[in-house]
């Protein structure tokens, strides 16, 4: 019943309406139209952006890989508490970090700390100290081979990119920065001047 009556309301609104825009008084002689936005019947889509060129496919080379290899030996702990067991796997291990620590130095290089005291002329103590500080990715245990008196050695391999020491070290590559010792230290003393 409601509906009918809504029905009925637009229809009289409509012939009302109607009505005015052909009476004689108006001399407009175009029918009125209401204006509804173009918005509110139908969406405006958003207006793509042109489409970006596509880039010329990118070749790549293949990449050249280096094999390092490192090895490390390790020796059983004379220490009567352990068990036979717990030396092998010990010996295994360290023999195991060596190996990292040998394939770190190849890879990363070595710090060498020195200190040498000398008193009338004859060395007194001479010291040294070595570091290496690095993170080694991707190495490879190849084998663990028991040895004579108990000891173990380990190999280990990793591929490294060519490249890799171009980037790696300051002193490679086509970057190569030599200074003599007196352009680096400003308040050192010339040989000649002594």
């Amino acid at each position: 019943m409601k509906k009918v009556n809504v029905l009925i309301a637009g229809l009289v609104a409509t012939s009302v309406l109607g009505g005015c825009s052909n009476s004689p008084e108006v001399k407009n002689e175009s029918p009125v139209v209401p204006m509804i936005p173009l918005q509110a019947v139908m969406p405006v889509a958003p207006v793509a952006a042109p489409a970006a060129p596509v880039p010329a496919p990118v070749v790549k080379k293949p990449v050249e890989r280096v094999k390092i290899s490192a090895i490390g030996y390790g020796a059983e702990s004379t220490f009567s508490a352990y068990t036979p067991g717990q030396r092998r796997l010990m010996a295994i291990r360290a023999s195991k970090l060596d190996a990292y620590r040998a394939l770190a130095e190849q890879l990363y290089g070595i710090k060498i700390d020195s200190n040498t005291a000398i008193s009338t002329l004859t060395a007194k103590n001479d010291s040294f100290r070595a570091r290496v500080n690095a993170v080694v990715r991707g190495a490879r245990v190849v084998s663990v081979t028991p040895m004579a008196d108990n000891n173990y050695e380990t190999v280990l391999e990793v591929y490294v990119d060519k490249n890799f020491f171009d980037q790696t070290f300051v002193y490679s590559g086509d970057t190569v920065v030599a200074k003599e010792p007196s352009e680096s230290c400003g308040t050192c003393l010339e040989v000649s001047s002594y």
